[in-house]
């Protein structure tokens, strides 16, 4: 790792792996700032308190690499102090229910990022795989009102285009799309258009571009030159300053995770998520991102592929930073 990098802040905006040793040390040795890390995505309100008490216990246990970052300067004292920061999240908004004071006691144990849906309709809004989006509703205004004001960033990776839209207006503060792609560069349910890109923008929202393969052009064959073009066109659309990564990495699960993922509770059937081919496997990595610490990778590679260096530092972590300031 060059000296650059060593002092560079670097964010991956949304991760969720099974974390071990292993996979720690390696975000800590490929000089990781911070990572929102995913807690939930189907669990209920008792079953996600559970899951902060396992995070706190990790955190506890590898005090000596990671810290939980609670604001923007805990980021910041995190890279002073060479530990990886972790910020929480929930993948969707089953954790609170219909209890809008389920938002702050989240909050209090150190919840930063809440999507609104994961896919589905909530009671909030509507996901991206419903026929139909209802957008955000009654209750969703109000948990909305209630994230601004508290200083929890509203995201809507999973959410379709309508609730997209409406999100944008309606919240005070700009939100954030965690984890996703331009519609340009691939056709995925949870890829964005760019009606949603250029409001979100408008807004001083966020992007963090995705390496999940379902969301990358030819998959997991996905180029790294081609996964350049895009943000470079990607820029030329939005700017440079509101990109940033949020790679979706998922590490050290069984295959039986991924289907959990995309049925949870909510049906008898069997949901194959974007899988075209009916695959219950985890789909195969490109062969550049196939770590937390390939973000390095992705950073060398723009720098090759045209993409200015002080532009490539920014989307590596400095933008992500710059918006985490507005919010906590």
């Amino acid at each position: 790792m060059t000296n650059l990098l060593k002092n560079q802040i670097i964010i991956d905006g949304l991760e969720y792996c099974n974390w071990n040793r292993e996979i720690l040390e390696d975000l800590w040795k490929g000089g990781i700032t911070a990572i929102h890390a995913t807690l939930v995505y189907w669990e209920n309100t008792e079953e996600s308190f559970n899951k902060i008490i396992e995070f706190e216990k990790l955190i506890s246990n590898n005090k000596d690499i990671i810290c939980h970052a609670k604001t923007s300067q805990d980021i910041i004292d995190a890279k002073k102090n060479n530990k990886v920061a972790f910020i929480f999240g929930f993948q969707n908004s089953a954790p609170i229910a219909n209890d809008i004071y389920l938002v702050e006691k989240f909050f209090q144990k150190g919840l930063r990022f809440m999507q609104l849906t994961y896919n589905n309709q909530t009671p909030l809004a509507g996901g991206c795989f419903e026929p139909k989006d209802s957008g955000v509703s009654r209750f969703g205004k109000a948990v909305i009102e209630e994230m601004n004001h508290l200083g929890m960033i509203v995201d809507l990776s999973h959410a379709g285009k309508i609730t997209c839209l409406e999100a944008i207006e309606f919240s005070k503060k700009p939100v954030a799309i965690s984890h996703a792609n331009p519609s340009f560069f691939h056709k995925s349910l949870r890829n964005i258009d760019d009606e949603v890109l250029k409001k979100l923008v408008n807004k001083n929202g966020f992007i963090g571009l995705s390496l999940y393969p379902y969301h990358l052009k030819n998959l997991g064959n996905c180029k790294i030159e081609d996964f350049c073009t895009m943000i470079r066109k990607l820029i030329d659309l939005i700017g440079s300053e509101n990109i940033g990564i949020g790679s979706d990495l998922c590490l050290n699960w069984s295959d039986e995770v991924v289907m959990w993922m995309r049925n949870g509770k909510w049906t008898k059937k069997t949901d194959y998520g974007e899988s075209k081919d009916k695959n219950i496997k985890w789909p195969k990595q490109p062969d550049w991102y196939q770590k937390p610490s390939d973000i390095n990778n992705l950073f060398e590679a723009m720098c090759l592929n045209n993409i200015n260096e002080n532009i490539a530092e920014k989307i590596i972590g400095t933008n992500w930073l710059n918006f985490m300031k507005n919010h906590f």
